[in-house]
């Protein structure tokens, strides 16, 4: 589940009767589900919104907490920030940042394909997340569209550390288990083996993929059926897949999705580096201001997609014409009605 609230041009405004958690002032509600509850809120001392996460009835409360000492760790302007986390009877909480913007599956969804530039400098940014998170011996394990935010000042942020593992911190996951969002996992990811950091750029790599053909690689009826394409590791070139055919981008995702993940980028930062160089220098420093108009084309098209039904026109109905038979008859009357007064008159 996403747990950072996201929105354009405005805070979220209060939609039912008033609730506080701690110091906490509840705005609404953004997520609800078996793990978790999410909210927008204010924190009163500081006047901030903010985003509460709730732990769910389903969720591991040691999991739970895992998760906020795995996000404390991570300072990085491309990672959604931890603010506090606390616990109020059985519930316990977590408050982080607030991103005015939005995710870059809205945005696909919205969209469609990405032209390689723009794609190419979000996922340079998430690579730098990811690489800063791996420096920090922190695997996010669940890289997806619905997790890379995209603020309305054109910064990249990834988000959602609830099944992260760290080097330093307990596995709370027995052997063997299979964690993550079938469409975005490794080979190794989705056989339950032991995960590198390269399983992370796999994820970056399917990402890009989707970004760039607006198609993901590996789709099914199922997630049994995800899974077992992913296993495989056969997917559709890029390059014929996209409708921007760029060879330079399509041969960074092939290295970065490569099964065999010795074969792939070594680090994030490789990754990152490749493309930048596709990307190039003035583009780069132009990041926030193309990101940024990114947002505002996105935001502009989906308040234009409201549809307003014309009136369907009554059809008239055709007047159909009299039938030859009753002119017949109409001539045989009158026939018959001179006949009778000629008798009459000259007889």
């Amino acid at each position: 589940m996403q747990n950072v609230a996201v929105g354009i041009g405005s805070v979220p405004t209060m939609k039912h009767d008033v609730k506080y958690i701690g110091n906490y002032k509840i705005l609404d509600i953004i997520g609800r589900g078996g793990m978790a509850r999410v909210y927008t809120a204010i924190h009163v001392p500081l006047d901030r919104v903010v985003v509460v996460k709730e732990m769910g009835k389903s969720e591991s409360r040691k999991r739970f907490k895992q998760e906020a000492l795995i996000s404390a760790e991570l300072d990085h302007p491309n990672i959604v920030s931890l603010y506090d986390y606390f616990s109020i009877g059985q519930s316990c909480y977590i408050v982080m940042q607030y991103v005015d913007g939005i995710n870059l599956a809205e945005i696909l969804e919205q969209s469609g394909a990405l032209d390689p530039a723009t794609a190419a400098l979000v996922t340079h940014e998430i690579c730098r997340a990811v690489g800063y998170a791996h420096q920090n011996e922190i695997i996010h394990r669940d890289i997806k569209p619905t997790n890379v935010l995209i603020a309305s000042d054109g910064f990249v942020k990834i988000t959602d550390f609830g099944v992260a593992r760290g080097k330093t911190h307990p596995r709370l996951t027995s052997t063997g288990a299979v964690v993550g969002t079938p469409y975005y996992m490794s080979p190794e990811q989705a056989a339950g083996e032991d995960l590198t950091s390269r399983s992370d750029i796999y994820s970056i790599g399917i990402v890009l993929y989707e970004m760039i053909t607006g198609k993901k690689p590996f789709t099914g009826q199922n997630a049994n059926a995800v899974t077992a394409k992913v296993l495989r590791g056969h997917y559709a070139s890029p390059f014929f897949s996209g409708p921007h055919h760029s060879y330079r981008l399509s041969r960074i995702i092939n290295r970065a999705m490569k099964k065999n993940r010795n074969r792939r980028y070594e680090t994030a930062e490789q990754m990152a580096h490749a493309l930048s160089r596709f990307i190039g220098w003035k583009k780069l420093a132009q990041k926030e201001k193309i990101l940024k108009e990114l947002v505002q084309t996105v935001d502009h098209a989906k308040k234009m997609t409201t549809i307003v039904k014309k009136p369907k026109k009554k059809r008239r109905r055709k007047q159909k014409g009299t039938p030859w038979y009753l002119y017949a008859l109409l001539f045989a009357v009158l026939g018959a009605l001179l006949y009778y007064i000629y008798n009459l008159v000259f007889r």
